[in-house]
């Protein structure tokens, strides 16, 4: 049974195993837990200024996460969105899972637009996200600087 539940300090392991499984499966540029250092530090990054960082699990293995970093001012950004390959689409369909909880938090929360950044070549992600009613915007459109792990990449924006 899957359960999507707020990660904990014990989770901190296997959901870095998770983002740099899906991050580096050959589809995009490789990246390294150095190019993103928040991962080591979930906790004051997401977790202390009103955002929030999801797991999913399977019995007791994370097998998706996603996280809403709060940077003040109505607006955040939605970071660390990834599911292990055989739980995408049916019959689990766990990245819709995953991000209704976030919208429903953000919501909750008073956040009023949502960023995300994404690699350029990531066309099932950018389907998702526009389906979603993400809009595609410039890097100069951002309405706050934020450390994101790809040099060449897409921004969306979405007002809640």
């Amino acid at each position: 049974m899957i359960t999507i539940r707020t990660y904990t300090e014990a989770d901190a392991e296997a959901v870095i195993d998770l983002v740099l499984h899906c991050q580096n499966d050959g589809t995009r540029p490789p990246v390294t837990i150095d190019d993103q250092p928040e991962l080591l530090h979930i906790r004051e990054h997401y977790l202390k200024n009103g955002g929030s960082f999801w797991v999913a699990t399977d019995e007791e293995k994370i097998v998706g996460s996603i996280a809403l970093m709060n940077c003040g001012n109505g607006i955040a950004v939605l970071k660390k969105f990834f599911v292990e390959e055989s739980y995408r689409g049916r019959p689990f369909h766990l990245g819709r899972r995953l991000y209704t909880v976030l919208l429903d938090f953000a919501q909750e929360q008073g956040i009023k637009r949502l960023l995300l950044d994404t690699p350029k070549n990531t066309e099932r992600a950018h389907r998702f996200y526009k389906k979603a009613g993400f809009q595609k915007i410039e890097e100069n459109q951002l309405p706050v600087v934020y450390d994101y792990p790809y040099e060449n990449s897409d921004f969306f924006s979405l007002e809640l």
